[in-house]
């Protein structure tokens, strides 16, 4: 169980831990305001799933907390004191951060359990099913949320007007405007691309089209479809007809669902 008052003491041990970061030497990294930012929209998509789902309190704190501590592993990863570990994936560091964390040690052992199995998942490429239902549960429910606000930035950079910073540059991608035939081809034949593979800006386009055949609940079928959010990452694409079939799938399977 997680009592009432110890959520609002895990919010408060987030935002201490993260106020440093705002300030010199971190202030000048733009990634450290993205997180922070990526960070308090996971948490608000979640709690929306969990209204929809009609989730009980104990269960929406569940998911809150592991939505809040997700990506912390990031900001635990720029600090001096961390800089000889031999962590490098955030998931796993921010499991360091909350195995070290007092205040997360006063979770019972089960749902701290959960909580840890559940970040430590929320970044694989497949999904935790040897780790019994109610951690994939959460799991889904965390990898939902965080697609949602990827798709958002992804969707904000593509639309947005004026000096904007060159995301293909941030992200170390090719600007060749095509998209690796393999990737539209794996995508079509029913799978995932590998990350790994990506190339050009326009294969990391397609692939986050393709997370939507990873989502999992109705709600977030319909927050995609009501944002538009494919809609904007299907027109930054050039055309051709693998392009236009997948995007012809995905629509198909978003009308499904919803």
């Amino acid at each position: 169980m997680v009592p009432g008052e110890l959520i609002s003491t895990l919010r408060t041990a987030f935002e201490d831990y993260i106020t440093p970061l705002k300030y010199v030497p971190y202030n000048t990294d733009p990634t450290i305001e993205k997180t922070i930012l990526h960070t308090k929209r996971v948490v608000e998509n979640i709690l929306i799933l969990a209204d929809s789902l009609e989730l009980s309190e104990n269960e929406k704190h569940v998911a809150e907390i592991a939505a809040q501590f997700h990506d912390i592993g990031r900001f635990w990863l720029l600090l001096p004191e961390n800089a000889e570990s031999k962590i490098t994936d955030h998931a796993d560091a921010s499991i360091e951060y909350l195995k070290a964390s007092p205040v997360f040690g006063q979770l019972d052992e089960a749902t701290q359990n959960i909580i840890i199995q559940v970040i430590k998942s929320h970044n694989k490429p497949e999904l935790p099913k040897k780790d019994g239902e109610a951690i994939l549960f959460y799991v889904k429910l965390l990898r939902d949320a965080d697609k949602l606000d990827s798709w958002r930035s992804t969707s904000e950079y593509i639309t947005r007007k004026g000096g904007k910073p060159n995301m293909a540059i941030e992200l170390a991608l090719s600007e060749k405007p095509v998209v690796t035939p393999s990737f539209s081809k794996t995508i079509i034949e029913g799978g995932i691309p590998n990350k790994a593979d990506i190339v050009t800006f326009n294969d990391f386009l397609i692939f986050q089209m393709s997370w939507i055949f990873d989502l999992h609940f109705k709600k977030s079928f319909q927050i995609v479809n009501q944002k538009q959010y494919i809609r904007h990452l299907y027109d930054a694409l050039p055309k051709n007809d693998s392009v236009i079939e997948i995007y012809r799938m995905i629509r198909i399977h978003v009308e499904n669902q919803i």
